[in-house]
């Protein structure tokens, strides 16, 4: 497998699914993953905050 740095690989799973801030520290890849993700976004992708069905604060990368 190719390396990819820890924000990288966050955001590739963030733009399949939205997660809140312990689904992204359970992942195991970084203590402060939202850091890594700022980070690392690239021209063109947005975080965006949301919510779930619980009322959790969730997070996910989309284009533009």
């Amino acid at each position: 497998m190719k390396h990819t740095d820890q924000g990288r690989q966050i955001i590739a799973r963030l733009k399949r699914s939205p997660m809140t801030y312990l689904e992204m520290n359970m992942l195991g890849i970084s203590v402060s993953p939202h850091k890594r993700v700022a980070e690392q976004l690239l021209p063109g992708e947005t975080l965006v905050k949301g919510r779930d069905k619980q009322g959790r604060t969730t997070w996910r990368v989309v284009a533009g």
